[in-house]
């Protein structure tokens, strides 16, 4: 149901995480808590914010276009503003932030806690908010591989910037070998045309999800998703030689649900659409 205070609102819904972007006019709110973590980010300007109470944390000032706030689970809140502004939610089930540092490794997951914070401005932050608006924008997130890659940099990020217990800085781990993926490997080449995700990429290499993706990106440049991308834009060329296919069957072949993505995608790795390359 949609709050009376919010004018518009386009949500992402992804595992462990919600992305909402929205436009709230004037209203006071007092908030009891909730189960979920909540990080608000603000994406326009003018606000002319009243007050905002996080825990202990009082605040009377306005806030600037790209300042934050963060309000830990089960704390309550008050906010009052008397401008329209545009918002980027997101919304974190704390299961996702502990099973995250159980996988990074770098602290004890039963003391996770994340600080309240008003006001904050962080750059890391903003830059996967404006992939996340990016999203938005295109009509939503096109492929999970690369939404759980942008799950995972946000929850590390929080993990190790803005969690009352810091980890502990950890040796860099020995090179996993590239023997190692080849099962990867052939999975991906094997199913290019079908969903892939993380958890099953990182269960093949006998991994943690943290870690694959660290040592897949150390031995082959990239990251596990843009690899993926590669590898079908690869597989969409050779179709397109072959002539025999429509650009429509092709995206399909190589496991692009959007026809507008793939073109994108093509172009960006070949310099001319699938339609333009069938026409040479």
């Amino acid at each position: 149901m949609q709050e009376s205070w919010i004018s518009e609102r386009r949500t992402l819904h992804l595992p462990g995480l919600t992305v909402d972007r929205h436009l709230s006019k004037p209203n006071q709110l007092e908030f009891p808590g909730c189960e979920q973590h909540l990080l608000c980010l603000l994406l326009s300007n003018g606000n002319r914010q009243k007050i905002t109470c996080i825990g202990e944390q009082k605040s009377e000032k306005a806030q600037l276009k790209g300042e934050f706030w963060i309000c830990a689970a089960k704390t309550p809140g008050l906010w009052a503003w008397d401008s329209t502004d545009q918002s980027l939610m997101f919304v974190i089930d704390p299961r996702l932030l502990h099973q995250t540092a159980e996988q990074v490794g770098e602290m004890d997951a039963s003391r996770v806690e994340l600080c309240n914070t008003i006001g904050a401005q962080d750059s890391q932050i903003r830059a996967i908010a404006d992939l996340f608006q990016a999203e938005f924008d295109a009509g939503g997130i096109g492929e999970s591989l690369y939404a759980e890659s942008l799950i995972q940099v946000l929850m590390i990020h929080l993990l190790r910037h803005y969690c009352v217990f810091q980890p502990k800085p950890q040796p860099r781990p020995e090179r996993v070998s590239d023997q190692r993926f080849q099962g990867v490997l052939d999975y991906i080449h094997s199913y290019l045309d079908q969903p892939l995700n993380l958890a099953e990429l990182a269960a093949i290499a006998d991994l943690s999800q943290y870690h694959f993706c660290r040592s897949f990106k150390q031995s082959f440049g990239m990251a596990p998703y843009q690899y993926v991308l590669q590898q079908r834009m690869k597989k969409a060329k050779e179709l397109l030689q072959q002539r025999k296919y429509t650009v429509a069957e092709i995206s399909s072949l190589v496991g692009c649900t959007d026809q507008s993505r793939f073109a994108k995608h093509f172009k960006r790795q070949f310099g001319v659409t699938p339609s333009e390359m069938l026409q040479e």
